[in-house]
């Protein structure tokens, strides 16, 4: 059974409200535990929970704030699959701002996350 385009939408919004909070354990309760994560801009990829959690709590390290917004969706309800463009703005620990604008494609089994692909148009955070 396929999962709805609103209810992609609902968890995607539910995943970056959580990567904006920096909340570890909320981040990785949207995927599933042999979830794959990979950024192909830097080369990034990261198989399973523990090692998806590993690289948010890195990303701490590097980015005191941050706002993922201005989403656009566009949803394969049939393959489980959403893209989405939108627009981050952060500052580093450091103090310095960053703006991007990413594109990241969200592969779901059931109603969890399997797989997250990002496209950064800027320095990646997510080691």
């Amino acid at each position: 059974m396929s999962f709805s385009k609103a209810a992609m939408i609902a968890r995607a919004e539910a995943y970056f409200r959580d990567v904006d909070s920096f909340n570890t354990d909320a981040i990785v309760s949207h995927l599933t535990e042999n979830v794959i994560f990979d950024v192909p801009t830097d080369g990034v990829w990261r198989e399973g929970k523990a090692a998806v959690r590993h690289t948010f709590d890195n990303r701490a390290g590097l980015v005191k704030e941050s706002w993922h917004g201005d989403f656009v969706f566009v949803a394969d309800e049939a393959e489980g699959r959403l893209a989405i463009r939108d627009a981050v703005k952060r500052i580093n620990t450091d103090g310095t701002p960053q703006e991007m604008d990413n594109m990241t494609l969200l592969e779901f089994e059931g109603e969890l996350i399997r797989r997250i692909t990002v496209w950064m148009t800027g320095p990646n955070p997510l080691t």
